[in-house]
């Protein structure tokens, strides 16, 4: 919309759509405020317009949150905002205010007065400053959510009020407030970001919050809560006619902490059965994706979208109404559309069950990974509840009274529909049981045998699981559970022996048996922790990583410093986003220091680096950054003289990235020096007495980034003239 003729840029603050009327209601801060009613459907038409009217906040750096509440018979839209017009000290104002959104209420459109009184709620704190807020439909209830600075110290608190009463005077009345707290490890008292999880029971909401410290790497934290039960009061927040300085209730606590991160910016939110899946923005421009069980156990964090700079994602993001697969994320000046399903990437059934996706499954018919709306009228396999923490495929033995072995092999996965299902297990060329002796009700199997099969000792048996054209084969080995420990102390290796034989491993007795029952499996860092083996050598320390920023493409001979290092085998990297840690060896090693490479990320964040010893234990916990590619600027100056040696600074950003520099035509390679004090990186110009430019081009592990060129002028010549001043 152009306005014309206009003395002060226009600012809109408030754009609130009120489905129910098909209406979209902006406001903004032209001619000292105003508000207008557009059509939804087309918002070039202006249904209503009146000015001189301060609805939403006026200053740049304030934030307010506006939604449609309020009950059926008379909706308003709730606006809170932090009010400019503050008075001393400890004295109230108003921060939430209910305005009309139609002209049959009371005193008109875009009026917050009730029959000669001002209701709103007030409040004494400074820096208040408003984040989220929503409105339930049933029940009929309001939400606000905002960060407050009282008596010095910041807090989060939450707003509740019964949106169902008919007057502005009673919701407000109704007004019950708590306090937030995350979280156990360290204070983090500011939000930044919220969204609402749908769920049948309760009111489950998550809240990403900040410690303002941008050098922790875990300096934000995204944290579940259940927000169904608000009751009480905080100081500082009050109704008009009340007192602010009264404080009852309890602080709510997280349910789970699910994710910890540099920085977080914005976080949305969707439901697949008992999964719920959480879609994180962060300020240095990705886009993750974090799958959540029913118990609120998260999976591996995975990467959809990487910007190539620092740009951050702004707190609000907005799934696609018409194609839920796709999500809104904005940067900066940029507005995103982002894929959050990314199942047509794996081609088995193996393959997209190891995805972990609940989004995600096998559609049998079509023979791909697809999502369930992709896959009608047929049978679709997918992960279920617990799959978390259990492999695709999972086998016991159990041993009956007639000396019959029986192996139970299970699958992880579930299905609609019943899909064709069938299994066979060979030992060499022949089958291990056939008839009656084999069972297969999806996803389930078993197959019985005559115990002498393994009194010979291990037996390798190939089990292949085939679901319509898909096929599934794993080599089991398995042992007579009894004779594991017979006549012999027990030891970590028999114990892993024994669990991974489909046996039980007794934690009391010591002893391997023939497990009882079908329950889930032990699994082996669980049943035989116990046992590791003890071995002698003096416990390395890290003092130091040179360098500790790298950017996604890593970084060639890094310097490790530290204390009794002889005895480290290899580099452990377990990254913020990243469930499979990264190894990397150690090349010319000494008892204080060792070098090694460190490998490429497919994301940003922070990484802990551990060194790893013969057992297996991993000492230290030092931090490597990964961020955005190094960008070139420019250098200065751009001019050097043809026999060379003249310093050339290079500009840009992420610049303690660069190992070199190469220059062309010649593919000479340069060595670079970094500048703590300025953050770029110098390098002498060479030797030249070609003609034009030479090209740069920065050095990052295996990649380039082009830098500019690199002019010549001859070398200067000075003449000296003498001039006699005495004898």
């Amino acid at each position: 919309k152009d306005i014309t003729n206009a003395t002060h840029q226009n600012r809109v603050n408030i754009l609130v759509p009120f489905d129910d009327n098909d209406t979209l209601i902006t406001c903004g801060t032209l001619t000292n405020g105003y508000c207008e009613v557009l059509d939804i459907n087309d918002i070039t038409k202006s249904i209503y317009y009146e000015s001189g009217i301060s609805v939403g906040q006026t200053r740049q750096n304030e934030k307010s949150v506006a939604f449609i509440a309020g009950p059926s018979t008379g909706r308003y839209i709730l606006v809170g905002k932090n009010d400019e017009h503050k008075s001393t000290q400890d004295s109230q104002y108003p921060v939430v205010k209910l305005w009309n959104t139609l002209t049959s209420q009371y005193k008109g459109i875009f009026n917050y007065i009730e029959e000669g009184i001002h209701p709103s709620i007030q409040s004494t704190a400074r820096d208040v400053e408003f984040v989220d807020g929503f409105q339930r439909v049933s029940p009929s209830e309001s939400y606000l959510f905002l960060n407050a600075k009282t008596d010095s110290e910041r807090k989060v608190h939450v707003l509740w009020m019964d949106s169902n009463k008919g007057k502005k005077t009673e919701i407000f009345k109704s007004l019950q407030a708590a306090t937030i707290e995350c979280c156990n490890d360290k204070a983090r008292p500011v939000l930044v970001s919220s969204t609402v999880i749908p769920s049948g029971n309760g009111v489950i909401w998550a809240g990403v919050f900040s410690a303002q410290n941008q050098q922790d790497p875990e300096n934000t934290a995204l944290a579940l809560y259940n927000i169904s039960t608000v009751q009480g009061r905080v100081k500082g927040f009050c109704t008009v006619g009340e007192k602010c300085d009264s404080e009852s209730g309890s602080n709510l606590q997280p349910l789970s902490v699910v994710f910890k991160y540099s920085s977080m910016s914005s976080v949305a939110a969707v439901r697949s059965g008992s999964w719920i899946v959480l879609f994180i923005g962060t300020s240095d421009g990705q886009l993750i994706k974090l799958v959540l069980d029913e118990k609120f156990t998260p999976g591996c964090p995975i990467v959809l979208y990487k910007s190539d700079d620092e740009r951050a994602v702004l707190p609000r993001m907005h799934f696609d109404p018409v194609d839920f697969k796709y999500i809104y994320i904005a940067l900066r000046n940029e507005l995103r559309r982002v894929s959050v399903v990314q199942c047509a990437k794996y081609s088995s059934l193996k393959d997209c069950r190891a995805a972990l996706d609940p989004l995600c499954g096998w559609c049998v018919d079509t023979q791909r990974c697809s999502t369930q709306d992709e896959c009608s009228n047929t049978s679709w396999v997918s992960i279920p509840k617990n799959s978390l923490k259990t492999q695709l495929l999972s086998f016991l033995m159990t041993e009956n009274s007639s000396r019959k072995i029986t192996l139970h092999l299970a699958l992880s996965l579930e299905s609609t529909g019943n899909p064709a299902f069938s299994c066979s297990f060979t030992r060499g060329s022949v089958n291990l049981c056939d008839g009656s002796d084999l069972t297969a009700v999806f996803p389930n199997c078993s197959c019985t045998f005559p115990d002498h099969i393994l009194y010979t000792g291990v037996s390798e048996v190939s089990a292949t699981v085939t679901i319509k054209d898909q096929k599934i084969t794993e080599t089991l080995t398995m042992r007579n559970c009894s004779s594991i420990t017979e006549n012999t102390n027990a030891s970590y290796t028999q114990c892993v022996e024994c669990v991974s034989s489909g046996c039980q491993w007794s934690s009391s007795s010591q002893r391997c048996d023939w497990t009882h029952g079908t329950g889930p499996q032990l699994l082996i860092q669980d049943a035989c922790k116990d046992l590791r083996p003890e071995i002698i050598y003096r416990k390395p320390e890290i003092l130091s990583l040179e360098p500790n920023k790298v950017s996604f493409h890593g970084r060639n001979n890094i310097l490790l410093r530290g204390k009794n290092l002889e005895s480290v085998t290899k580099i452990h990297f377990q990254g913020d986003l990243e469930c499979i840690p990264k190894e990397s060896p150690v090349f010319d090693r000494s008892s204080d220091t060792l070098r090694f490479h460190i490998p490429p990320s497919g994301t940003k964040g922070t990484v802990k680096v551990c060194v790893v010893t013969p057992d297996d234990r991993c000492h230290g916990n030092s931090i490597i950054t990964y961020s955005s590619q190094p960008s070139c600027t420019g250098i200065q100056p751009t001019v050097s003289w043809r026999s060379g040696g003249r310093k050339i600074d290079v500009q840009g950003s992420n610049m303690e990235s660069v190992e070199s520099v190469i220059v062309r035509p010649s593919n000479k390679e340069l060595q670079t020096q970094y500048s703590r004090s300025s953050g770029d990186v110098w390098f002498h110009s060479p030797r030249y007495y070609g003609s034009g430019l030479l090209s740069l081009l920065l050095k990052v592990v295996n990649s380039t980034i082009d830098c500019g060129y690199l002019s010549y002028e001859p070398d200067p010549e000075f003449t000296f003239t003498t001039l006699q001043v005495a004898n």
